[in-house]
């Protein structure tokens, strides 16, 4: 087992640099399917806004908003979502459990609650940094396991949400650290090759800004698998096994019930009682 033993800085990063190194090649394709298309409405959308704020000054600090608003948005919504597809992979490689073909994890993945709990952080979030920016950066920190949790507990939207903040709220500088900061630097690299005037042409830009995103986002979103699998692990341990059964099992624990992949079906879910896919 690779798995980190504590939820500490240092043996969060280290399982999850592990997985990402050895899990590469298909980090990078799911990293793929869900960055990509994000990645380049967002990039398209803040370009345009960008436009219309050059050629309408009056209506510069509005657009400003509304692109700082839907980079932010797309931000969140992929993350939570990639974090979603990729548990399986963490799983795998740092439990131990069964392996799953990226096809079938999509198959079985519960998409409309990702999309739902992503939405819902995302419009938290944005609410909290047009009303006073430390609440929505306070929030970014303690939604940072939403979509682990939406598969790993088989949980709600709104119940992922609550179910994150309570558990990152003990270790709040450690999911900052681990998670905040390398985002807001994938975001100021981004800001930095801005500068460069060869940076502008649409060619050259566009598969940076797809390539940084799925490399970077792709590490971002196993940090975020295995601090949340860490938090669970912790939280039990604090509170005395106490959430052993039930659907908020954590995973060492759930992995027992947990059946094989087949060819014919998708996965079962390693985290949940009811042994429904992922």
């Amino acid at each position: 087992m690779k798995a980190p033993r504590q939820a500490t800085i240092r043996s969060v990063l280290r399982a999850a640099i592990g997985t990402y190194r050895r899990r590469f090649g298909r980090i990078v394709v799911a990293a793929i399917v869900v960055f990509a298309p994000i990645d380049l409405v967002v990039t398209l959308a803040t370009d345009a806004a960008r436009h219309v704020a050059d050629n309408a000054d009056v209506l510069s600090t509005v657009v400003w908003v509304t692109d700082t608003a839907v980079s932010v948005a797309g931000t969140i919504l992929s993350l939570i979502l990639f974090a979603g597809v990729i548990d399986r992979f963490v799983a795998v490689d740092q439990h131990g459990h069964e392996e799953a073909r990226l096809r079938d994890v999509l198959r079985g993945l519960p998409t409309a609650r990702l999309v739902l709990a992503g939405i819902l952080a995302a419009a938290l979030t944005l609410a909290g940094l047009l009303l006073f920016l430390v609440p929505g950066f306070v929030l970014m920190v303690l939604f940072s396991v939403v979509g682990p949790l939406v598969v790993i507990e088989d949980l709600g939207a709104w119940a992922s949400l609550l179910r994150s903040a309570r558990l990152v709220w003990p270790h709040f500088f450690l999911a900052l650290t681990v998670v905040l900061i390398p985002a807001m630097l994938e975001q100021e690299l981004s800001s930095w090759l801005e500068r460069f005037s060869w940076y502008e042409h649409p060619l050259v830009h566009l598969p940076m800004d797809v390539a940084s995103t799925i490399l970077v986002g792709g590490l971002i979103g196993v940090i975020e698998v295995t601090l949340a699998h860490a938090l669970i692990a912790d939280h039990r341990r604090r509170h005395g096994g106490g959430e052993l059964e039930g659907p908020n099992a954590p995973a060492e624990v759930s992995s027992r019930r947990m059946g094989s992949v087949t060819e014919s079906g998708p996965p079962i879910a390693h985290g949940t009682a009811s042994g429904e896919g992922i």
